[in-house]
């Protein structure tokens, strides 16, 4: 595989000013990126670049995505984390394979542009990367004539929770009264909930080993959402296992060893 030269061109180019904007010494001072490398990260898609152009990403190849995280490595790890969950871990990955096309059209174009900064809530204090641990929770209930889940997590080392604005959450779904016929047990289930819904908690941060990336702790006690809010729908209901593996695989098979 190799680079195409537009993609060849924003590595000359946005890849390597956003290299010169600032120090690993820098960002460590700060416990954070400068305010100018975030806006330029936005303004020049870093955060879109799996997503296709017809979102407003740039729609690079995994060789390319390659490429940039090596580099973005080479000054800081901080960048890589950053831009990393953004383009392989978080909701946008999830929502190119699995979201339907109302959750795309109105989300992809703001993940692309940097107006949503994602994140992805799996681990807990009891379960890590083994995601078939995980006892977050969420109940199916009916108001009105519409289907809600009534949603209870509590999570750990979430990258860019506390700064987040939308969560790729993993919760254990019930359904006692068998509202989307799939039984009572439906099974692992990945959402998306926006930050600001009410009873969601965010803004505390770890701070592992001194690495000045976001890494946060995350709640969520009785939070309500629509069902729509289901990654792919409801028909998407306690198909979370393959959605958690996919996205899992995503960042060990391509930020990480492109990082290392």
């Amino acid at each position: 595989p190799t680079l195409t030269a537009k993609q060849q061109a924003f590595l000359n180019g946005p890849v390597e000013k956003v290299c010169e904007m600032t120090t690993d010494w820098e960002i460590y001072q700060r416990k954070d990126l400068p305010p100018d490398v975030w806006a330029y990260l936005k303004e020049a898609r870093f955060f879109g670049m799996m997503i296709p152009p017809e979102y407003g990403g740039l729609g690079f190849s995994n060789t390319a995505y390659s490429a940039v995280m090596t580099k973005l490595a080479s000054r800081s790890f901080t960048h890589t984390a950053t831009v990393g969950v953004t383009n392989s871990l978080g909701p946008a990955k999830l929502l190119l394979h699995y979201g339907t096309p109302a959750q795309k059209n109105y989300y992809l174009p703001r993940l692309a542009r940097g107006e949503e900064i994602p994140c992805f809530s799996l681990t807990e204090p009891k379960a890590g990367s083994d995601a078939a641990s995980l006892t977050s929770s969420g109940v199916v209930f009916e108001k009105d004539g519409e289907l809600f889940l009534r949603l209870n997590w509590k999570k750990r080392y979430t990258t860019l929770g506390a700064i987040s604005t939308l969560i790729g959450l993993a919760v254990r779904l019930r359904d006692p009264d068998n509202l989307l016929d799939k039984g009572e047990n439906v099974g692992i289930t990945c959402l998306l909930v926006p930050t600001q819904t009410p009873g969601v908690t965010v803004g505390h941060r770890h701070d592992p080993m001194g690495v000045p990336f976001y890494n946060s702790p995350m709640a969520g006690k009785d939070v309500v959402v629509s069902a729509h809010q289901i990654i792919g729908g409801v028909e998407q209901a306690g198909e979370g296992w393959k959605m958690l593996m996919q996205s899992l695989a995503a960042g060990r098979g391509g930020s990480f060893p492109a990082t290392c």
